[in-house]
């Protein structure tokens, strides 16, 4: 689940005023969630978000109004692997120590230089489909707080500087190991730093607007997909029917293919329930394949779509976890959760694998 994004929108709804954000830096054992998890808290004790399964909230929202009041960041650490009857994690049943880190934070505040704010930056960057890499003192001292943005290549794009090549070779670790969060030693400097994968919301093309696609559409939006509909029925593709879509593109699939290629990262789903139209689809799909393709309906009725072998070992059909569902909320759920498992899991396929099922 992309809660980041989520957070910048409770952000962007009131600039002025000032949050607590807990991030999980280090877990040492089991935990209901893991490091990166987040939750934004307000003084008035509102949040948004959750680290653990309910037994650590309250008093981490004491911890954070806190820290709003002094606008100062602490690193608080909760031991949940004592087994007496005041253990914190009893309820949960985890077995971990956790740690985490809580900064005073805001739409307005954080400034990365002199005309640029952070989270503003950060939003921006992601709206343009651009992923970063932040890197955090978290530290107690002078330097705590301070923060450098990345490009995924490496490249710094703002923030505080003066430190590159010392945490060149510390980025570059990070960036070839596949993680999305690491609290890192950094010996040079005697200090520890939390770096931050930020990825923009995964896209979710759909082609076809029937009655069917509306829960899936509903349900990806809930799960921080980024959905593109594309039908030619002006009167379906609309948000009449599909208020949380961030696309609606009412064109055939060729006009549309004529101007748009798919990024090979997107997931695709083939729902038009015209057999000649899915075809055509697929055959334009088919010569660089997206990171999901899926086909609704039975896998006979797939193998007839497609030419090759090779071409059908590209496409999931049926589509979903088999949990034997039954009518459109059952079956947008079952392909979520495919959806799910597969951003989640990013070995589902190489970038080698993708180039042998070109046509």
């Amino acid at each position: 689940m992309n809660d980041f994004s989520r957070m910048l929108n409770s952000l962007k709804k009131d600039p002025s005023k000032t949050y607590a954000l807990a991030t999980i830096v280090r877990v040492d054992g089991s935990s209901y969630r893991r490091e990166g998890a987040k939750m934004l808290i307000g003084k008035d004790e509102s949040y948004y978000g959750t680290i653990s399964a309910g037994c650590l909230e309250e008093d981490l929202i004491q911890k954070a109004k806190e820290v709003i009041a002094l606008f100062e960041p602490r690193t608080v650490n909760y031991d949940l692997r004592s087994e007496d009857d005041l253990s914190w994690g009893q309820s949960a049943g985890c077995d971990g120590d956790i740690e985490v880190y809580i900064e005073p934070i805001g739409w307005e505040l954080n400034l990365l230089e002199r005309s640029t704010y952070l989270w503003p930056y950060i939003d921006q960057q992601l709206n343009h489909h651009l992923g970063l890499l932040s890197v955090k003192c978290i530290s107690e001292g002078d330097n705590q707080g301070e923060i450098t943005l990345y490009s995924l290549e490496g490249d710094v794009l703002a923030g505080t500087l003066g430190k590159e090549e010392i945490l060149a070779p510390y980025i570059q670790t990070f960036l070839t190991q596949n993680e999305k969060v690491k609290l890192v030693h950094i010996e040079e400097l005697q200090r520890d730093y939390l770096f931050e994968e930020y990825q923009p919301k995964e896209n979710l093309f759909i082609f076809g607007a029937g009655p069917d696609a509306e829960p899936l559409v509903s349900l990806a939006s809930q799960l921080d997909f980024s959905v593109v509909i594309i039908d030619p029925r002006s009167a379906r593709c609309s948000e009449t029917y599909f208020p949380q879509a961030d696309h609606l593109i009412p064109e055939h699939p060729d006009s549309f293919f004529n101007d748009f290629q798919i990024p090979i990262n997107s997931y695709v789903l083939v729902m038009t329930h015209n057999f000649n139209r899915d075809k055509k689809i697929l055959q334009y799909l088919l010569q660089n394949p997206p990171k999901y393709l899926g086909v609704l309906g039975p896998k006979r009725r797939t193998e007839r779509l497609v030419d090759t072998q090779t071409s059908l070992s590209c496409i999931h059909s049926p589509i979903g976890l088999s949990i034997g569902a039954e009518g459109p909320e059952e079956i947008a759920i079952s392909v979520m959760a495919e959806l799910i498992k597969i951003r989640n899991v990013s070995s589902f396929r190489k970038r080698s694998e993708l180039v042998e099922c070109q046509i």
